[in-house]
């Protein structure tokens, strides 16, 4: 039956050959969540024989109804007693009770498409609970594309179902399993499982569950099945890879019995590509124009191209009528540059990016925070794209590098975000084309910046049609097809250099003849080594950044070596201290002996971190790291 489902689950309009390539892609996820069951069943029997106990049994859905249950009203009564004096507040409180209304409709895909500051964290968390109880969900999974995002989304959950023993945040690959078909890594058996009843997790583990060849990739896979799974800013997922995206997720919602709820401000139009979610796929909150105005709080105004010298005067003019700016760059190269440009300016200054671990940029956010509730005191903040999604922070201006438009209006809901600047006062976003920009190796932000100024060229001929203003609906619609437009034709399928896409190995596969009696002709093994969803492997290393220091002294002791539990839990802790490096970061650390191996394959940095923008692979700074 699973099987004739899979046969009828590409429409009707579809050519032969568009058929069986999805047919035989669906096979194959099926393939991997069946393998998912029997890498879980078989690492859950050697765990439980070598720590000599036994896991508890996964609970009864009349348990799971009344834990979701507790949880949803405990949630809405916390949601009774929030303030509703503003329009804001009334409008959010709006949004929330349409969630929380169409969590009673069956499973499937949803859209979640609501104004930046539109409270879509606690709304989605309503929903997710609603929907759990109403229709006995197994778990419920939460995804954020960047860690900064991760941590605050985690804060705001918690906070509401006030029991940690319940969620896992899962978003560090500290544990490094070597792959080997002869034994079992035992490194493996310290890898995050998912079957808490709430994940907190980042895209890129999501993705990875769904496509990498790792095994401990494969053994969570079989977790999706019966969840409500939450991707948070879902115009993240990279456009390579819009293809495989989409047609997993019509077998989570068709054959794996999940819920999958697409949020985003700019949401993309995957109807658009050759392989699409099934549509149509409804909006838990319909587009209503008096919404979206109460949330209207800034101008979106292109203003030329500038150097990066010529910026940084820019910057300085607008602190004469703003008392805050933020400033986010494409590069973490165009924000260390700024950052040393502005350092010696009369205000306090402060550096974002993704060389800092999530406890460097918590502790940064919060000195920020309470440096632009000081009166009087002038605040700029440089940042890469860390901070545009998801940060609950406002300034009184923004200057934006040319990106894509999806990021340009999310960094425009960093500004004038609670309408501090006053009632139909729009906040000036200030989007700039930076001179002599090399994007070269950042190809999809050298994308989204092509048909961000196709946009700005049309809005300025017919501003009419986009109710004149550059993050309107009908804007962002032009943006992706724009975007579309440009990106070479088999792009969305993962293409590859030399060898076909990474869709076609996992469906029809060319590199298997045609003459193989094989019902699954997939290359699943190269595929899953190919996959990844940034260009470069990454490794994440715990850094020596506050408590960091006295982690990595304890793994590396002999506890940490005898005791797996102990070294488990010093794992855990580690990961709000870690940055990924890229490999040819890893080797000149090596080469400079700027690492030190730790218990469990993790590694720690010895050096190269500095206390204002983090890690830099030119700066030892020892003095900072050890005193």
């Amino acid at each position: 039956p699973v099987l004739e489902h899979i046969c009828s689950m590409t429409g009707n309009e579809a050519s032969d050959e568009r058929y069986e390539q999805e047919t035989a892609f669906y096979s194959g996820l099926l393939s991997r969540l069946l393998l998912s069951a029997v890498i879980e069943g078989d690492r859950r029997d050697t765990a439980e024989f070598m720590n000599g106990t036994q896991f508890p049994a996964p609970p009864s859905d009349e348990i799971l109804e009344q834990l979701w249950s507790a949880h949803l009203r405990q949630m809405e009564d916390h949601l009774d007693q929030l303030p509703q004096d503003s329009p804001i507040d009334r409008t959010r409180r709006t949004i929330s009770d349409q969630c929380r209304r169409a969590a009673e409709q069956p499973g499937g895909v949803f859209r979640l498409n609501v104004p930046t500051g539109g409270g879509k964290t606690l709304s989605s968390l309503r929903f997710a609970l609603a929907h759990a109880r109403r229709h006995r969900k197994q778990r419920i999974i939460f995804t954020s594309p960047l860690l900064s995002i991760l941590e605050q989304n985690a804060a705001v959950i918690r906070d509401y179902i006030q029991d940690d023993s319940l969620i896992l945040e899962h978003h560090s690959n500290l544990v490094k399993t070597e792959e080997n078909s002869q034994q079992l890594d035992e490194q493996e058996l310290l890898a995050e499982t998912w079957e808490s009843p709430i994940i907190i997790t980042t895209l890129v583990q999501l993705l990875n569950t769904l496509f990498s060849g790792k095994t401990t990739a494969i053994r969570r896979f079989h977790a999706l099945c019966g969840s409500v799974i939450v991707i948070d800013e879902v115009q993240t997922v990279p456009s390579k890879m819009l293809s495989l995206f989409s047609l997993a997720v019509n077998f989570l919602s068709e054959i794996c019995g999940a819920t999958i709820v697409l949020c985003s401000a700019t949401q993309p139009c995957t109807e658009q590509i050759e392989h699409p979610i099934h549509s149509p796929i409804p909006e838990i909150v319909p587009y209503d124009p008096a919404i979206w105005e109460v949330f209207r709080r800034t101008d979106i105004q292109s203003i030329g191209t500038m150097s990066l010298e010529q910026v940084s005067e820019f910057a300085l003019k607008t602190l004469d009528s703003a008392d805050s700016l933020l400033i986010v760059c494409n590069k973490k190269s165009q924000a260390e540059h700024l950052y040393s440009l502005l350092k010696d300016g009369d205000f306090a200054l402060f550096a974002l990016s993704a060389a800092m671990c999530v406890a460097h940029r918590r502790d940064r956010l919060d000195k920020l925070r309470n440096a632009l509730e000081q009166n009087g005191q002038k605040t700029v903040c440089v940042s890469t794209q860390v901070i545009e999604a998801g940060v609950d922070i406002s300034f009184a201006c923004v200057i934006r590098l040319s990106a894509g438009m999806d990021s340009v209006i999310q960094a425009a809901g960093r500004c004038n975000r609670s309408g501090e600047a006053g009632p139909g006062v729009l906040a000036p976003v200030y989007l700039v084309q930076c001179q002599n920009e090399s994007l070269t190796k950042i190809p999809d932000i050298q994308r989204g910046q092509w048909a961000t100024q196709e946009l700005i060229t049309e809005f300025s001929a017919h501003p009419e049609q986009y109710h004149n203003t550059l993050d309107s609906d009908e804007a962002v619609g032009y943006y992706y097809r724009a975007l579309y437009r440009r990106e070479p034709r088999e792009h969305r399928d993962y293409s590859l250099k030399d060898r076909p896409s990474l869709f076609s190995l996992l469906s029809l596969n060319s590199y298997c003849t045609q003459d193989q009696p094989y019902f699954f002709r997939q290359a699943f093994r190269l595929a899953g080594s190919l996959f990844q969803v940034f260009e470069e492997n990454t490794t994440d290393v715990v850094v020596p950044y506050g408590q960091g220091k006295q982690l990595i002294q304890d793994l590396c002791g002999e506890q940490a070596g005898r005791d797996s539990g102990y070294l488990r839990s010093l794992l855990e802790a580690a990961k709000p201290y870690t940055v990924s490096l890229y490999q040819y970061q890893i080797d000149r650390l090596n080469e400079e002996n700027g690492l030190i191996p730790l218990q469990g394959g993790a590694l720690g940095l010895s050096g190269h971190y500095h206390a204002e923008t983090g890690f830099s692979i030119d700066e030892p700074d020892l003095e900072f790291l050890w005193r």
